[in-house]
């Protein structure tokens, strides 16, 4: 990308009102004691702590709603609403925001399809304590359908209302991701540290378009982003994110020749299906908690580390290569509380 269409873009970044209420910049950490399991041809590999955004226990929400929800109180929105599972970390993070500004907060949440009895899933009992209202409907396909009928049923009694789609993978949502490339490129400069690749859980696609994008406006040009599905195939996540990468483009009036690097999405580690962990990703849980006292979760990250593990074994990663691996958090998934 030419220096000039750089600047602009990246004053237009500036210049688009975000709340500034996480905890930034992340911190990026290098895995000496688990890169010493993995033999001596293995990559150097780093994570970027995005478990550590702040507000209902962070994760990669948190960046995303600092734009989605600046925005919505510039507009005049009063109430929020927004989808998901009963697990939801964009749900919790948007109930523990939108209690930090002072917004209503109503939560489609389809019920999980693994119970555990009388015990309700931990992030579920915090969008309860931020004072987050719930609406369960019994599957995916309910949630877009009952949110706006919800939100048409509140603008008739006079609410501002703002429906956010699934994990605020919007343009303006995925300016945080855009902003958190260039937090990281700066992070990484300072540490004399070059990436080739980088590895992330690519689900509703907002993450991964900001990182592309972010990555196109700063020296992590070069690297190669992969997202690892949680869910769908890999079509329909890149499908998602090539649209709203078409949205960064236009809110930061960047040429289509300017960004070089396609979505890549592999789909070889869902396993059974989404929220059900795998041998693989289970074991990569395992190991790095154990080697460096990091804790993924079962549902994303787990199995995105488990992706970028396969391809170490596969050779397509080694000692050659640097890898940034980015927690976007959601260790709540592993508990119940009453």
């Amino acid at each position: 990308m030419n220096e000039a269409l750089q600047k602009k873009a990246l004053a237009k970044l500036a210049d688009t009102p975000r709340l500034n209420i996480g905890v930034h910049p992340t911190p990026i950490e290098e895995l000496r004691r688990f890169q010493q399991t993995l033999g001596e041809n293995a990559p150097r590999i780093f994570i970027k702590r995005d478990d550590y955004t702040g507000a209902g226990f962070g994760g990669n929400k948190v960046r995303k709603l600092d734009y989605v929800l600046a925005q919505a109180i510039r507009d005049g929105v009063d109430t929020v609403l927004t989808i998901g599972g009963e697990k939801s970390n964009h749900c919790r993070a948007t109930a523990a925001m939108c209690a930090r500004v002072g917004l209503d907060c109503v939560l489609i949440l389809n019920r999980s399809s693994q119970t555990a009895d009388e015990w309700k899933p931990a992030s579920l009992v915090v969008d309860e304590l931020v004072g987050a209202k719930v609406h369960l409907v019994d599957n995916r396909e309910s949630r877009q359908t009952t949110m706006h009928s919800l939100a048409e049923d509140l603008r008739s009694t006079g609410k501002r209302v703002l429906e956010i789609p699934l994990g605020a993978s919007m343009p303006l949502g995925a300016l945080g991701y855009v902003q958190a490339a260039q937090e990281a490129a700066a992070q990484l400069e300072a540490m004399n540290v070059r990436v080739t690749h980088m590895f992330h859980s690519s689900s509703s696609g907002g993450t991964q378009a900001g990182l592309i994008v972010g990555a196109a406006l700063c020296p992590l040009s070069e690297a190669k982003i992969i997202g690892v599905s949680p869910d769908d195939p890999s079509e329909a996540i890149a499908a998602e994110v090539s649209q709203v990468i078409n949205g960064l483009k236009a809110l930061l009036e960047i040429s289509e020749a300017s960004l070089h690097q396609e979505a890549v999405v592999l789909d070889d580690y869902i396993g059974e299906g989404y929220g059900i962990a795998s041998a693989a990703s289970s074991a990569a849980l395992k190991n790095l908690a154990r080697t460096e006292g990091i804790i993924l979760d079962p549902v994303y990250t787990a199995k995105a580390f488990a992706g970028m593990l396969d391809w170490i074994k596969q050779g397509r990663l080694t000692r050659h290569d640097t890898v940034l691996f980015w927690h976007t958090g959601g260790q709540l998934a592993l508990f119940y509380s009453h």
